[in-house]
């Protein structure tokens, strides 16, 4: 093979080296040599704490309850992921335990150095394989070397699996891409009439796709477009096939793991982990999901129109492959907005797409293949603008210079391919979606404080007259005397109890002077009948900075679990450190609770 056929070959180990590089110089080292203690955190901390559960505490249907991943269950307690991924780290989680068991200094809770950067490894081994797959599929489609290498380039660079895959290995996406394109490399083979191995391979990685998110069961759909001689010649190839059946037993083998860690758990060989989390079927976000500044698709990883209009384009070529492409496009795209957080909490860009890149790219190199002189050139160009933005946005990502969830238009232009301290650790404001609520919600309690007459929820604060006031004469200040000011506070008397809830606060406020109020927070907190706080999450009160000298209306949305009998709800902002010089005014509190469901 000569070097100029080789280019996708030397192009995915360079990928990985990279990849490599990113973990070990990014999220290994951090800020004070030790960041690989981010590695298992956020959804990590569920995927892995399967093995923790099962291999170091034995307490798998036991474990210390936590709001994040670990649910009440009947009398037991459910971790409510799926265990595909965890199946996946498992090697390398054991390879780490071995290295720490054989460390006299090394803590044995499998959060050593020694397993979390080994599951930092295993992320990488799965990049690779996943890549020499669809090197492998696209090789066998015909396509071109030059258009596979700048496919795997732009994929690894121009989207945010670069990030999944070296900064945040712990979470599935990585290991959804790697399994749904060995599938579909096992699925195309099966369909070229190669050995009966390849159709149990297939089953056997359907099987693992699901066992890692059922959702991506979706990719049956996407099996015509690497069925040679179409679906209807390759489900007569099957059906003449021995291997079938076997095939039909390992994937229900390699799924049936998760029924029987239910039972481990439960007792039942069923179980919902998901309580109080859903599709919102009847209301997708699909504009959000797509364009939108918080997570677009588009908008965050412009490589991806490529492949969108790709399957528009292919219907000129190959209509049956064009209406499968464009069917899955609009599967999973609504199946991702209708999902309760249509943008999955914090991150980096539109993360669930990852999995699906393996098939949404496939109309694009077949449309690549035909393509050549000035618009393989603007291709290439655009590709190589799109790696150059999703790297410097990436980077923006990890040194403060973009908000970790509640990123939106004034956010982004305030930060669009800005670099300079000045603009660094600026962002905040609070702003989630509201919580699952299939049968809707209610308004429970709501005021308006203008600061000048009592009012019933809102109380307290060194309330001052002042000439500037936004309405009519009193605002509320903070300084270096003043910590504190007016607070919200309700208890159960006036909210109801059972049911989460869901705040809508507005305020005016002014600085002083530029940033004046830069570092004050907001606090929300819930205390029970015993005063201890129950719920507490602060963030910083200012969304972009401010303006001196001139009212700017500040909001917050901001989901609150279920109170208890005699708990109270508190919302206030805070000068923590005493450097803040603001002043609020017309302050406002909405609050709804979730129908019952």
């Amino acid at each position: 093979m000569s070097a100029r056929r080789s280019a996708s070959y030397f192009t995915v180990l360079a990928l990985v080296l990279f990849t490599v590089l990113t973990s070990v110089y990014g999220l290994w080292r951090g800020t004070d040599g030790a960041g690989w203690k981010e590695t298992i955190r956020s959804d990590a901390r569920g995927y892995y704490g399967y093995l923790q559960a099962i291999f170091i505490r034995g307490d798998l249907g036991s474990e210390p309850f936590d709001g994040t991943y670990i649910k009440y269950s009947g009398g037991a307690t459910l971790n409510k992921y799926y265990c595909g991924t965890s199946l996946l780290m498992a090697p390398w989680f054991g390879i780490g335990h071995a290295f720490a068991l054989a460390d006299p200094q090394s803590p044995k809770n499998g959060l050593s150095e020694y397993e979390q950067k080994a599951i930092g490894v295993g992320a990488w081994v799965y990049l690779l394989l996943g890549l020499l797959a669809l090197r492998a599929l696209f090789r066998s489609l015909g396509i071109r070397d030059g258009v596979i290498a700048w496919t795997l380039a732009a994929l690894v660079l121009g989207t945010p699996l670069l990030q999944y895959a070296a900064m945040q290995p712990g979470w599935s996406h990585v290991y959804s891409f790697a399994a749904i394109a060995a599938f579909l490399l096992a699925v195309h083979r099966v369909s070229t009439g190669a050995k009966a191995g390849w159709t149990i391979a297939a089953g056997a990685l359907l099987g693992l796709v699901v066992l890692i998110r059922p959702v991506n069961a979706m990719v049956l759909l996407a099996v015509p477009l690497v069925a040679v001689e179409g679906l209807g010649a390759l489900v007569r190839r099957l059906m003449g096939q021995r291997a079938t059946i076997p095939a039909a037993l390992a994937c229900i083998a390699v799924f049936a793991i998760q029924p029987l860690l239910w039972f481990a758990q439960t007792g039942s060989f069923y179980a919902y982990g998901y309580q109080g989390e859903g599709f919102h079927w009847t209301r997708p976000e699909v504009v959000k999901v797509l364009i939108g500044f918080r997570r677009g698709l588009f908008l965050w990883t412009p490589f991806m129109l490529l492949p969108a209009l790709s399957a528009v384009l292919l219907w000129r070529m190959d209509r049956a492959r064009s209406a499968t492409a464009l069917l899955y496009w609009a599967a999973s795209t609504y199946i991702i907005s209708s999902w309760w957080i249509w943008y999955y909490g914090g991150g980096f860009a539109s993360r669930v797409y990852i999995d699906h890149y393996p098939v949404l790219v496939l109309p694009m190199v077949l449309v690549l293949q035909r393509w050549q002189g000035m618009a393989w050139v603007a291709t290439r160009i655009f590709m190589a603008l799109c790696i150059a933005l999703n790297l410097a946005q990436l980077w923006q990502y990890h040194n403060g210079f973009l908000h970790h969830e509640s990123m939106d238009r004034a956010k982004y232009m305030y930060t669009f391919l800005r670099f300079d301290e000045a603009h660094r650790d600026k962002l905040g404001g609070n702003y989630q979606t509201a919580p699952y609520n299939p049968n809707g919600m209610e308004v429970v309690l709501e005021e308006t404080c203008g600061m000048d007459q009592p009012c019933r929820f809102w109380s307290g604060g060194y309330r001052i007259p002042w000439e500037g006031a936004y309405s009519p004469a009193t605002v509320c200040l903070y300084d270096a005397d003043h910590e504190f000011g007016i607070v919200f506070g309700a208890s159960t008397e006036a909210l109801p109890m059972g049911r989460t809830l869901y705040l809508e606060v507005g305020l005016q406020r002014m600085e002083a002077a530029p940033g004046g109020s830069l570092r004050g927070l907001g606090v929300v907190e819930v205390h029970d009948a015993r005063d201890s706080i129950v719920f507490y999450e602060t963030f910083r009160m200012n969304p972009v900075p401010g303006k001196a000298d001139v009212w700017e209306q500040l909001e917050y949305r901001i989901p609150v679990p279920p109170l208890d009998r005699g708990d109270c709800l508190n919302f206030y902002l805070w000068n923590q450190d005493g450097r803040s010089e603001f002043m609020v005014d017309d302050l406002f509190m909405r609050v709804h609770a979730v129908r019952p469901y």
